[in-house]
């Protein structure tokens, strides 16, 4: 038992486990082959690269650390005015319902479609991405934002404004998945836990941060010109993305891919891959001479990769750059459904799904909640109340992002140098904790009418703590199925059908029996997604090396 991982009895290699350290640092002690894969440097000397880089210079692994940083700096701004441009009309809410004529719970629910327009169309970005490439895809979202920002700013009825906001949501779908597919493509594994978390963080300025300054805008020059600025911004990053954002999608050998594998026990395969048995260190807390069979690669380099050349900046600019897989475009459209029976992707569905949809559930009623007495805010401070999510947010990724990446190194080392994905999600212990604290006190305070510093503190907890689960849930799906990950991420944010069916009544629950028992529930079902973290912590090496197994789960990956 790997530090309270059970270990498979079927496989000597499970999808998803891996070397990731030499937690003795000399050849003669350490695994033989160890040797002739690639580490990190510096301080990561000991780690060892998963997956590892072929030797093409036109590899994403490969690149230069400051062009992949620059890469994903462009893309996580591009995702803040993204989570900006869905609620960012939310503040003012009670005046456009009287403007059009209409009640806040059917102007709140009508525009939560949107929402759902997000989760189905995720299917088929997702299934783009996959087949033909994660450049035109994000290029192609940009464009739909653009124009539907345009058509948002010139909306003068509510029948134009859901229709344009429809087809926006249909061009912020490609964030919703392809951002942390991209995270996979270009990083190690050791390196993904930092990115993820400047992805959260921006994402969560772009909600928190968004609100706050459409607030004044709706309040001093209308709710229209937050989608003016919009217009501008997106048309600025269509430019941006595309001379600064390269495809990322490449076809590696698999022989380089350390964390994907199913050799049987017993197994001794010669070719690409040399299974080796290690002696784990005596101190290790492992059991003593414990033998650990471990997958190690022959550093050869596939045919023909030494003489291909670097392809020019011209080149990279190509908008496409032909099929990224041989899959039929129907069938990876349908993969994700079925991937849903995968238990590491169910428990991520429900996990990240239902604890994110409390986030856009709460942001949605916040109008409701704080224009009535005894709070009585203006539209402008509605959007102020955000400031709580943004600082929770910045807070949370600052400690969130380097503690996940330390955890994963540390327990790893402990485990003789052995990774496996269900170190993630310790950090579930945290979101545990503090997540349950936040809703139930959100709840408590609105209907105790205690002053508003109270509950937009614990407002500010449910972003703080939130963070934590999106990391941990990201960072362990895309460890378990790196090669379908586009697939295993739309998979899960089927949550947003979900947060359309809670966003169309919320307010009329919260008006009807009080925001304390509403947030109580929600605070109750949190608490228990985050216990069922305890046994795929324990049992999710054996999942995986089942799915692997099994025939029907190998057919719907190879669907």
């Amino acid at each position: 038992m790997g530090l309270g991982v059970l270990e498979d009895k079927h496989l000597s290699h499970v999808p998803g486990t891996a070397l990731l350290t030499d937690v003795i640092g000399s050849d003669d002690h350490g695994p033989r082959g160890a040797a002739a894969l690639l580490h990190g440097k510096g301080k990561d000397s000991d780690v060892v690269l998963v997956p590892q880089p072929s030797n093409s210079p036109n590899d994403p692994l490969n690149w230069p650390l400051w062009k992949k940083d620059l890469m994903l700096f462009f893309i996580c701004i591009d995702t803040a005015v993204v989570g900006a441009w869905g609620p960012m009309i939310s503040p003012g809410f009670v005046e456009m319902a009287k403007q059009f004529g209409i009640s806040y719970n059917k102007l709140n629910g009508d525009l939560g479609y949107g929402i759902l327009m997000i989760g189905l169309s995720c299917f088929f970005t997702n299934s783009m991405a996959v087949v033909w490439g994660r450049r035109p895809v994000f290029l192609l979202g940009n464009l739909l934002l653009f124009i539907s920002s345009i058509g948002g700013y010139y909306a003068h009825s509510f029948e134009a404004l859901l229709g344009f906001r429809l087809v926006g949501c249909i061009g912020m779908s490609p964030f919703e998945v392809l951002v942390t597919t991209t995270i996979a493509d270009i990083y190690f594994v050791h390196q993904r836990g930092v990115r993820l978390a400047a992805w959260g963080l921006c994402l969560s300025i772009g909600v928190g941060g968004g609100t706050i300054i459409s607030g004044y805008i709706i309040e001093d020059l209308g709710w229209n010109w937050t989608y003016g600025i919009c217009a501008i911004m997106f048309g600025v990053w269509i430019i941006v993305l595309f001379l600064f954002c390269p495809e990322t999608a490449y076809r590696r050998d698999a022989s380089l891919n350390t964390d994907l594998g199913t050799t049987p026990l017993g197994d001794d395969k010669s070719g690409q891959y040399d299974s080796t048995k290690m002696k784990v260190d005596s101190n290790s807390p492992t059991a003593a001479d414990a033998e650990i069979e471990v997958e190690v690669i022959e550093r050869a380099a596939p045919n023909g990769a030494l003489s291909e050349k670097k392809h020019s900046y011209w080149h990279d600019l190509k908008i496409y750059h032909g099929r990224v897989s041989d899959d039929p475009f129907w069938k990876v459209l349908t993969r994700p459904l079925l991937m849903l029976v995968f238990p590491q992707v169910l428990f991520s569905f429900f996990a990240y799904g239902l604890t994110t949809s409390w986030l856009v559930v709460v942001g949605s009623v916040l109008a409701q909640l704080f224009t009535a007495p005894p709070y009585n805010f203006t539209v402008s401070g509605v959007g102020l109340v955000s400031i709580a999510s943004l600082i929770g947010a910045l807070i949370g990724a600052f400690i969130s992002g380097p503690i996940a990446d330390w955890i994963i190194k540390a327990m790893s080392r402990r485990n003789g140098g052995i990774y496996e994905p269900e170190f993630r999600l310790v950090l579930i212990v945290i979101t545990f904790i503090l997540g349950g604290m936040s809703f139930f006190g959100f709840g408590w305070t609105l209907q105790d009418k205690a002053p508003w510093v109270a509950p937009v503190i614990f407002y500010g907890l449910q972003y703080f703590s939130v963070g934590f689960m999106t990391i941990a849930v990201y960072g362990y799906l895309t460890d378990c199925h790196r090669d379908k990950a586009p697939e295993a991420f739309a998979a899960i944010n089927l949550r947003n059908i979900y947060s359309f069916g809670m966003n169309y009544f919320i307010s009329d629950w919260i008006s009807s029996q009080g925001p304390k028992e509403v947030f109580c529930i929600i605070g109750g079902i949190h608490v228990f997604i985050c216990l069922c973290a305890i046994p795929m912590y324990i049992y999710g090496k054996r999942c995986r090396s089942w799915t692997s197994r099994k025939k029907i789960f190998e057919k719907i990956m190879n669907a």
